[in-house]
């Protein structure tokens, strides 16, 4: 891995009695089968821990439904409450930037924090976290698979689907792997049997809302050019990666999504060319300038990425999208042209 301080975090989970094990808001299949394997791997290594899971502002659609596919009941905390009281050891799983813990943020005071991610790492976690991550891994699921491997402790056969599910989930059913992925996959498909039946537990009927969130972002994007590249800006109220994702399948290169809550979002998604193309990593490059303008933080993947901030508004956060891109994508040759309906 990466980066993994293996002996402490075993120190950590050995001498740990009450943990938080806390994802993402809207935690999606990666977040909820890591964080679920997490704390079977730690229940393995002290007996004497007890683990909750935080989900702030609950779980995606996506991951209810492979809950309910599969007969699993897990319960889970969505919203913070001082009941909880204080926590020894607070393990952060898929997880770039703070303000992606919402309300459990809070929770942080003086525990000790392990932060298991796969994505570019936020200097709020640097700074205050025993780190086990690898922005090369395609899923969080992947590194806790080598956890379970260093501290040699057997996969049974939930865990194992618990991880290969949620390592289909964010490789889109392996279109983004890389070898290692397969490796882990293969060894966990050992244990589990038929891939067939897996992937059925994905099989959904995509809610009326999203479709209609699909359509708004594409109603309302404004479309810009850089050569051949394709970028566009659009704004829905829910569902900001799948209507991303949908301007993808439409033909953007890039496609960046607002919306406006309690807090002011934006997701952006992009095809594996623009990367490769630009050298540009979304996450690192784009999205941490951006939330840093508005007020709070961002970060991800290189083709993945999130930021959230307050006190803005939606033109604001569209405009300073295109002068953030623009100046990046110029140092690459490029100039970035608005194309007028």
């Amino acid at each position: 891995m990466r980066e993994c301080n293996i002996e402490k975090i075993r120190d950590v989970f050995e001498k740990s009695r009450k943990v938080a094990i806390v994802s993402h808001k809207n935690a999606d299949p990666d977040a909820f089968f890591s964080a679920y394997a997490l704390q079977k791997l730690l229940e393995k290594i002290n007996a004497k821990a007890k683990a909750v899971f935080l989900f702030p502002e609950s779980v995606s659609s996506i991951t209810r439904k492979l809950l309910e596919n599969l007969g699993f009941n897990i319960p889970y905390v969505k919203k913070y409450s001082d009941d909880l009281g204080a926590f020894d050891t607070i393990i952060i799983v898929d997880t770039g930037s703070p303000e992606q813990l919402g309300e459990f943020l809070k929770i942080i005071g003086e525990s000790e924090v392990v932060l298991i991610d796969h994505h570019y790492t936020h200097d709020f976690f640097r700074n205050r976290a025993y780190l086990c991550v690898d922005s090369q891994a395609r899923s969080t699921a992947e590194i806790v698979y080598k956890l379970f491997e260093e501290f040699n402790i057997p996969l049974d056969k939930e865990v194992a689907l618990s991880l290969l599910i949620a390592i289909l989930y964010d490789t889109r059913q392996f279109s983004i792997a890389r070898p290692e992925t397969l490796r882990i996959s293969a060894n966990l498909l050992e244990k589990v049997g038929d891939l067939r039946e897996i992937l059925k537990l994905f099989r959904t009927t995509m809610d009326i809302s999203e479709k209609i969130a699909r359509l708004k972002a594409a109603m309302r994007m404004d479309l810009y050019r850089a050569n051949d590249i394709l970028i566009v800006i659009s704004d829905v109220g829910a569902y900001e990666a799948s209507a991303a994702r949908a301007l993808l399948e439409l033909g953007a290169d890039v496609a960046f999504i607002v919306s406006e809550n309690d807090t002011i979002r934006v997701s952006v998604r992009a095809k594996e060319e623009f990367v490769k193309r630009t050298g540009i990593h979304l996450g690192k490059d784009v999205m941490v300038e951006l939330g840093e303008a508005l007020g709070g933080t961002g970060g991800g993947h290189d083709v993945a990425a999130g930021a959230e901030g307050r006190n803005v508004s939606k033109e604001y956060v569209k405009g300073k999208i295109v002068e953030i891109l623009s100046r990046k994508l110029r140092n690459k040759g490029l100039n970035i042209v608005n194309l007028k309906p």
